[in-house]
């Protein structure tokens, strides 16, 4: 808004020396500066930051707003050099918008650009936050997705893991009968056995052959021999089968307790996600009540 110097005798005249204060943000707006010399500089802070947002040079006026609307400074104003500027009040301003039809239409052509320019900043910002907002919905979108997929595979592998180990154990009921079986043939063959203990020495006894019946009997107890050896060996294998089964039946639980603890790792994916989603729609409301003020 650099135009030809302008001097109001209506207004104080103030000297402001390189680095002064002219208002500081937050501060109560009573009066407007047209610049007569030097140039000013206006920041606001932002997070700690001293972040620029106008330059002004001789010609320019500034802090209109405020003492229009009766708000704080929306900003702090700082000499960059030595500069002589004017204060208006609203007296003041008044009376000289009401003389000078040049400088109210100034100060109207000057909102009017400022508001302009506030509308693209503000256009482009929420521009530029949607389009932030909208790739973070997506992401965290993908990221449940992910999740439902995760914990659907995940109890498939339970599913699967429990019938493997529901027919485990059937295998390893199956196998105990056998051995229980087994087991009663062995104790069949200790009763036979100790019959033929009997019958020997009822042989001993009766025998008028000297030791025909002992033959007989011995090849009896020979046949028990073995047919005990062939059901110990059964009963070792198994035996064996059994340890495998339920080293089987302790793999499918392990994996069953893996896929749980993953569809809870999941699940808390999930919670975090949805959690984000909740945040990002609160930021997308504020954005729409930004847009409604």
């Amino acid at each position: 808004m650099a135009e030809a110097e302008l001097t109001i005798p209506q207004g104080e005249q103030t000297i402001y020396l390189p680095g002064q204060t002219i208002f500081q943000e937050g501060d109560t707006g009573r009066h407007m500066y047209v610049l007569l010399e030097g140039k000013v500089e206006v920041y606001v802070q932002s997070e700690g930051a001293r972040i620029p947002v106008a330059k002004f040079v001789p010609g320019d006026f500034f802090g209109e707003m405020s003492l229009l609307e009766g708000l704080p400074r929306s900003g702090t104003a700082v000499a960059a050099e030595r500069c002589r500027l004017t204060s208006l009040d609203e007296e003041a301003f008044r009376k000289l918008t009401a003389e000078d039809s040049t400088f109210a239409w100034r100060v109207m052509k000057a909102l009017s650009l400022r508001i302009r320019n506030h509308n693209r900043e503000l256009i482009l910002k929420i521009g530029k936050d949607l389009q932030e907002v909208s790739s973070q919905l997506d992401d965290n979108a993908r990221e449940i997705h992910q999740g439902i997929e995760n914990i659907a595979s995940s109890a498939n592998e339970i599913e699967s893991n429990e019938k493997r180990l529901a027919g485990q154990v059937k295998d390893v009921q199956s196998l105990s009968e056998k051995i229980v079986s087994t087991l009663d043939f062995l104790q069949q063959v200790a009763r036979q056995t100790q019959i033929l203990g009997l019958n020997a020495g009822i042989e001993a006894a009766r025998s008028v052959e000297f030791g025909r019946g002992f033959l007989i009997i011995a090849q009896e107890i020979r046949k028990l021999s073995v047919q005990s050896k062939d059901n110990a060996e059964k009963i070792s294998q198994l035996t064996e089968q059994i340890g495998s089964k339920i080293n089987r039946v302790a793999e499918a639980s392990e994996d069953s307790s893996r896929r749980s603890n993953e569809q809870a790792v999941a699940t808390n994916q999930m919670v975090v996600s949805i959690g984000r989603v909740t945040q990002l729609a609160d930021r997308l409301a504020e954005l729409s009540r930004s847009l409604e003020g």
